[in-house]
This record gives C-alpha cells, sequence and structure tokens, in this order.
C-alpha cells in the first residue's frame, strides 16, 4: 500500500491541527521490544490561551507545531511507569502547515496516519510537562 508522503492532510487532520489538537502517529520502533510513535503538538499562543478563559477554541491555519519521536518499553505501556526505558528519538519544531508536511516526509509519516491519541496506545502523558 502505498502513501502520499508528499501530503496533502485530511480535511479532519487538518482543522484539529489548527484548533490546537495533540495529533499522534505510531511508527516503526527501532526495538522488538518497543513502540514508538510521533506526535504533533500544535504550539498555542496567548490567543488560544484567551479563547479557553472564554471557553471556546480558537482555530489558526497559521500555528507552529512541535514534532516529538518517541519509543516505549511495551512491556510498561499500560502501568504508571510507561516511561520507563522510554527514549527521545527526536525532537523539531515545524513553523507552519507546509513545513509539518515536509517533516512528516522526512520523517516518513503520511499525514493520514496522524490521528487523535486517544484512539492509540499513546499516552498523553507520555509527554513531558512542558509539551502539554
Amino acid at each position: 500500500m502505498s502513501h502520499d508522503l508528499d501530503g496533502v492532510f485530511p480535511v479532519g487532520t487538518l482543522n484539529a491541527l489548527r484548533l490546537g489538537r495533540l495529533l499522534v502517529a505510531e511508527v516503526m520502533a527501532s526495538r522488538p521490544e518497543c513502540r514508538a510513535w510521533v506526535a504533533v503538538h500544535p504550539l498555542l499562543t496567548d490567543a488560544d490561551s484567551a479563547a479557553q478563559r472564554e471557553h471556546w477554541t480558537r482555530s489558526d491555519a497559521r500555528r507552529s507545531f512541535r514534532l516529538t519521536h518517541r519509543e516505549f518499553l511495551t512491556e510498561h505501556l499500560d502501568g504508571w511507569d510507561y516511561d520507563i526505558g522510554s527514549s527521545e528519538i527526536k525532537r523539531t519544531v515545524a513553523t507552519d502547515e507546509a513545513d509539518l508536511r515536509v517533516r512528516l516526509r522526512a520523517w516518513e509519516v503520511p499525514p493520514e496516519h496522524l490521528t487523535y491519541h486517544w484512539d492509540t496506545d499513546f499516552r498523553r502523558s507520555a509527554l513531558p510537562a512542558w509539551e502539554l
């Protein structure tokens, strides 16, 4: 099955990113005892914080994004100590949606593989506090 790595974002994915939602894609781990994900975390601004205080979510087509590739030992994913033996493989920032497509292509992550973290085994709490 071929994937469009040059990637046009599916509409739902693009909307989620513009609304500031964390999306993840499971990727190949470097070790058989691990699972790995790339997390795409839209960077929120003061305008987003102001909207949250007013109980609404702001859409922004000019967001920047933090990408983090992490691996976790499978045996710890279901417990409280999910981060034992985990490792950050790489991290970068994409300045906009076009740059995000370029960086996802470089990391071999098809845009259509991005999904909400709650639809996967990825642990949102696996992100460092500064990424939440």
